[in-house]
């Protein structure tokens, strides 16, 4: 065999440009997208924190942290950025649902605000229940 034969046998190679640690910051859409994907570790330390406070409450060990600032400032950020997520989320739902009427589909606008109504009518229909049965005694 000659030499030219064996250039096709290995796997072609590419150039790869390296990626320096703040690839992100160079465009905002990549900024964008990297908060984006921030905003789950503070939905999951929110969510680890409260299903910690339902054990407590069943260990009947629970504390009130009502007052306590550091609670209430953690809980509006989490707020904040799970607020970010959904509407970064719902944003593209029109892109991502088809909603086939006869033999085209649904405009995008309409799929997205039938998901931004669907967000707003489970929030109050939520709160309204945790209002509810905040007042009642069961």
């Amino acid at each position: 065999m000659s030499d030219a034969a064996d250039l096709g046998a290995g796997p072609a190679r590419t150039f790869r440009r390296p990626l320096g640690g703040g690839w992100f910051l160079r465009q905002p859409s990549y900024f964008l997208y990297m908060v984006r994907e921030l905003t789950v570790v503070f939905m999951t330390a929110w969510l680890v924190w409260f299903l910690y406070e339902v054990w407590l409450l069943k260990q009947k060990a629970f504390v009130s942290l009502n007052g306590n600032y550091a609670v209430l400032v953690f809980s509006v950020v989490c707020l904040l950025f799970t607020l970010y997520h959904a509407v970064t989320f719902l944003n593209l739902s029109g892109l991502i649902l088809r909603i086939p009427i006869g033999d085209r589909f649904a405009p995008a606008v309409i799929v997205k605000g039938l998901a931004f109504g669907g967000l707003l009518f489970v929030t109050v229909v939520g709160g309204a229940v945790m209002v509810y049965l905040g007042y009642v005694k069961l």
